[in-house]
């Protein structure tokens, strides 16, 4: 059975919410992107305004995942002049560097003291997904949806590390994203959802973790590309993509909300 449950703020959880419906009338379209947030389409093109619209106005949001960064400025101003609330991500990617970065940190980094590791799948309890929901929310992560994290919809996982007394401490998580008959993205899985509480700052906990459930989507699924969303100056998130064997990429990803539906106009803070 299919666990859908959603978290953070009632606005968003809607949101959620109606983002996995609409995954479920688009989920064959060459089109589109998922991760467990909102139904998204993968590029701009001349055709696709109507579409991108009719998605924020069901959703609230959408996002256009392959912008090439020499038409990232056009394309955001199109949407900000239709009345959407932008954020903008450099993407970050990575293949077989990603993988054996990967696997060097899983091999020479270990958990500290006191914090184990978690997997969220069908199988995990509520309340490993509830803590990994913790984590997430309290760093302004928004947690993809639950049947997405525990790989029930889609190929997807999370983690989650406890600490002694059974509370969250940090958090991963990936899932595949484009439609796999996509020629370019269909591969390619997207990776992140990395928030460390902050009384467990500085432990590497988020490197480790990111790094075990890049490691698990390879040799579970077997995708071998991995991408992220960075907005620009998050030097910590450059910082840990560098190290699991990611680099930026000539490629932008644009997320329009419908401000009025979400407030402050964001998925995230």
């Amino acid at each position: 059975m299919v666990n859908d449950r959603f978290f953070g703020t009632e606005s968003q959880q809607s949101l959620l919410r109606r983002g996995r419906s609409i995954y479920d009338l688009f989920a064959g379209d060459v089109r589109v992107s998922y991760y467990g947030r909102t139904v998204g389409l993968l590029r701009p093109s001349a055709e696709s305004g109507p579409l991108m619209d009719r998605l924020i106005a069901l959703q609230g949001a959408s996002t256009y995942a392959d912008v090439p960064a020499e038409n990232a400025d056009i394309v955001q101003s199109e949407l900000e002049a239709r009345g959407y609330s932008i954020t903008r991500y450099q993407c970050w990617s990575g293949g077989d560097t990603a993988i054996k970065a990967a696997r060097n940190i899983v091999a020479t980094n270990a958990l500290p003291k006191g914090i184990t590791a978690h997997w969220i799948d069908a199988d995990a309890p509520d309340l490993h997904l509830e803590r990994l929901a913790d984590v997430a929310l309290c760093c302004g992560v928004l947690p993809l949806a639950g049947s997405v994290l525990r790989g029930q919809l889609k190929p997807g996982l999370g983690i989650v590390a406890l600490d002694e007394h059974g509370q969250a401490a940090s958090c991963a998580a990936a899932s595949s994203f484009a439609h796999p008959d996509d020629s370019i993205r269909g591969s390619e899985a997207w990776w992140g959802m990395l928030a460390t509480h902050k009384q467990h700052r500085g432990k590497k906990l988020a490197l480790i973790l990111g790094a075990m459930a890049l490691l698990k989507m390879h040799e579970r699924f077997g995708f071998q590309q991995f991408m992220t969303g960075v907005k620009p100056g998050n030097t910590a998130s450059e910082a840990v993509c560098a190290k699991t064997g990611l680099s930026p990429q000539p490629r932008i990803i644009l997320t329009a909300v419908d401000a009025e539906a979400l407030p402050g106009g964001k998925l995230t803070s």
